[in-house]
This record gives C-alpha cells, structure tokens and sequence, in this order.
C-alpha cells in the first residue's frame, strides 16, 4: 500500500523556464463557479489529458486521483511561472477527504510571498481552435484564523474568488473553466490575492489541462481480436502512414510482411499520456515463424498505475480520409495473470484483448477503422484488467494505414434464380450499413427507389447477401446498393 504520509518538500528545480508567463497570449476563459473540494470525483477525466502541475511535490505522478496522475516535474509544454510564483510548501493541512493520495497532493502548493502583487503562469502547446478545460485547486487546510482567497484570470475574464479554507471553513476549492486554443496555442493566467489578514499570497496547489475538442476522437469501427500468428497477422492494405514500436529503437531493423516499424515513432505529433511511461523489452516472444516478428512483439510501453486507463494520441491524418489502426499487446512470460485490456476510439470500446500472460499462447492483435474529422486527430484509451496484481495498460505495437483508396465497393458475383437475388461484394466499408434499393425504372430520381432490405457489410468490408425480393410478374427490376 503506498504510503500517504507528508513528505518532506523541497523547492523543485524542475523544467520550469524563466521567462515571465505574459509572454503567451491570453484567450478569454469561461468559468464555472467554485466548488468545495470533496472527493476524488472533483477531478476532470472529460475530454483527455494534456497535462497537469502538482507544484512541490516530485512524487505527485505515484499518487493518481480518479485515474488521472499529476506531474510534480509538470508535463505542460512550456510551463513559465511568473517571477513572484516562487515559494513552496507541503504542510497547508488536508483537506480530509476519503481519497488518500487526493489529501497527500493538497497539501502541497506554490505561493508568492509578495502580499497582494499578483502572480501569473502560462504554458503552450496546445493544437489552435481545440477546446480546453483548465482546472485548478487552492488548498490550506491550517485555520489560521485567516479568510484567504483569490481569483483567477484568463484572457478578459476573471473568476469568482476561490477560498482556500484557511479560516477553519473546510477545505479549499477548485475551479473549472473552457477555451478555445488561439494560433499561437498558449495561454496565460492570472492570480489575485485577497485576504483579511497579513497572508494574501496568491497560491496553486494542483493544476490540469484536458482537450475536450467535440470532435477530437472519431468513432472506431473494432474488429474482434486475434491471437498472434504470424507475418501475414500485419495489415498491408492501403498505404503506410505511421508506426510505433515503443521501447525499440532498431525496430525499424526488423520488417515484417513489408512494414518497417518505427520505435522512434513517425506518428505526426504521437503523444503519449504521462502514465504511459514505463518501457521493458523481455515480454516473452510469441513463437511465431517469423523472427523479426517475435523480437518487436518483446517490447511494449506500459503503465505502472495498474486499473488507471491510459492514453496516447497523434495527429496529421487528412480529414474525410478512412484510416486503419492495428494494434498489439503481448506478454509471452507465462506469470500466472489473464491479462488484457480494452481499446477505446471515440465513443466505441473494443473487446478484450488478451496479452497471453497466464501461459494460453501468444497475445493478440486488433484491427479498427475510421474516418479522420477535421482536426486530422485520434486519440485511443487504453482500460487493463487482470487475474492479479498486474493489470497495468500495455501496448507492443502499432500501425495506422490510409485505406480511403481501397474501398471502392467491387461487386464480384450478381445473380437471379426464381425470386431470389444474390449478390457478393468486396471493398466496402467494414461493419458499415447499407440499404439494397430497387426500382422497375432505371431512370427514376434516387429519393424514389424503394428500400428493400438493410444489413451490414461484415468485418472484411464484404457482402453475401441471398434473398428473396424478385417479383417474377416484372419485366425488369433495378437494385442499386447505397451504403450509409
């Protein structure tokens, strides 16, 4: 069990950069109001994980909150704090919720000792016209006999003043607030101090950034897993677009069926969220015949924070384009685990796929398709689950491929025999809808074909449909296949 005893603090030289915050641009931020901090709930998981800030505290990332790990070395890009934000603490007093490492992360914060001088933070970063939620705590659980507060600002607008508790009221508060990125992808804010005491200092103790464009996370399409088998398991269809192969910087060394994987990643701005950061390369080969397969699938980038989902992203696709993502997990040692994980793409969720960890065989693979929005951005989720103490997010590999020109539908077979019609195609979307239209008038105005059936294409973008729709008393009847 992790301990969630105070530790002793000391001023984090961490990759905070010297120049002033204002020096970002400041887009104007809506805010909700302040909310009283009560549990581990009170953490954001909408959208997903940018980046956080749990100032003076350089073991906050083992002491994850409602599945989200703050960063006491902050992961924003960019981070600048303000010259007079340059004081830290650990002993602001708990603000004794049920949730342990939610406590533990409190009692830490930066301050300014200045009095009433304001004090400002700024990051960049961030993809320009993506929506943002910002979310930020203020905590001091002391009572010491002072109302301290204080607002805060970005761009034109400024918060209701925050209480940070310290006059024996309860707990601090947090505060949520949206906006749209601008071209230059920063942000500045802003914290004013009020007190009716000797002890405004402005302060934070915990901060996060999410991206919560709408339109981020295109649908994934899932295929059923597949345990690994060999070379041939490795999609050729299309065109090459990106690659990863975590933890293996000769991956691109060992081709496999025609893909050169790439350990350091050509995925256009391929992200990884901050749990994903922990790498081995002795996962146990899946004995396949095929050797430069079984060394890639040894490697794997996983996360030690076990149940808590994991994320990773990349960007650069062409919008309105249909891609194929196919993605691996394996863990061949045999520990006495079922292990397996579920893959998340916008609003669709994966079955399992099995990592093999309990001596059942090799691990598995699992295609997906979709269509990139307008951001040309996808971001999946990864949810673990095990037998044991283990069942921490994991990924082996990885490819995306740009599928958009092989799917014109080709129709390999039509025929009729009495009343029924059968029809074979190949090429189209996978697990799409269509409808089977007809008409007795080739020439009729598509809105006025009459819908026949509707079914779907199966999980290789194919059609064997045989049904009985032929009404022998026509002299002609037309069918025209419209996917949705």
């Amino acid at each position: 069990m992790k301990s969630h005893a105070i530790r002793k603090a000391a001023l984090l030289t961490s990759a905070i950069g010297l120049l002033t915050a204002t020096a970002f641009a400041q887009p104007s931020i809506s805010w909700q109001v302040p909310v009283t901090i009560a549990g581990a709930s009170d953490v954001s998981t909408n959208g997903r994980y940018f980046g956080s800030w749990a100032p003076q505290d350089g073991s906050a990332n083992t002491f994850p909150v409602n599945g989200v790990a703050f960063q006491g070395f902050s992961d924003l890009p960019g981070l600048s704090a303000g010259s007079t934000l340059d004081d830290g603490y650990n002993g602001f007093g708990s603000p004794n919720t049920a949730d342990g490492n939610y406590n533990t992360l409190l009692q830490f914060g930066r301050f300014s000792d200045e009095g009433n001088v304001l004090a400002t933070f700024g990051w960049s970063g961030m993809i320009p016209n993506h929506t943002y939620l910002v979310q930020l705590w203020v905590n001091d659980g002391r009572n010491i006999g002072q109302s301290r507060s204080e607002t805060v600002t970005g761009g034109g607008s400024t918060s209701d003043p925050l209480s940070f508790g310290s006059d024996g009221t309860g707990p601090g508060q947090y505060i949520i607030g949206t906006f749209v990125a601008d071209n230059t992808g920063g942000e500045t804010l802003t914290l004013t101090p009020f007190s009716n005491g000797a002890n405004p200092d402005p302060q934070i103790n915990l901060f996060q950034v999410r991206d919560i464009t709408t339109n981020g996370q295109p649908n994934v399409t899932w295929q059923a897993p597949v345990t690994i088998s060999g070379a041939s398991d490795v999609s050729t269809l299309g065109t090459y677009f990106g690659s990863w192969a975590p933890q293996d910087g000769n991956a691109n060394m060992f081709p496999v069926n025609g893909v050169t994987f790439q350990g350091f990643s050509d995925l256009p701005g391929l992200t990884p969220g901050s749990t994903l950061d922990n790498g081995y390369n002795g996962f146990g080969s899946p004995n396949t015949s095929d050797t430069n397969y079984n060394a890639l699938l040894q490697s794997a980038r996983f996360s030690n924070e076990q149940l808590t989902p994991v994320v990773f992203s990349w960007s650069g696709m062409i919008p309105g384009h249909t891609y194929l993502v196919q993605f691996w997990v394996n863990d061949g040692r045999s520990i006495g685990q079922a292990r397996s994980e579920t893959i998340t793409g916008g609003t669709n969720t994966s079955a399992p796929l099995s990592f093999g960890s309990d001596g059942s065989g090799p691990g598995q693979y699992i295609i997906g398709t979709f269509v990139a929005d307008s951001t040309g951005d996808q971001t999946l989720t990864l949810t673990a689950f095990s037998s044991g103490a283990n069942p921490d997010p994991q990924i082996n590999l990885l490819q995306v491929r740009d599928i958009t020109a092989t799917l014109a539908l080709r129709f390999t077979s039509i025929a009729v025999r009495g009343t029924t019609l059968t029809i074979t195609a190949t090429n189209g979307p996978v697990n799409a809808p269509y409808v089977l239209l007809g008409s007795p008038d080739l020439t009729l105005p598509r809105a006025q074909w009459t819908p026949v059936l509707t079914n779907s294409f199966d999980a290789n973008g194919g059609i064997n449909l045989s049904t009985n729709v032929v009404n022998p008393n026509n002299r002609q009847e037309f069918y025209l296949l419209q996917t949705q």
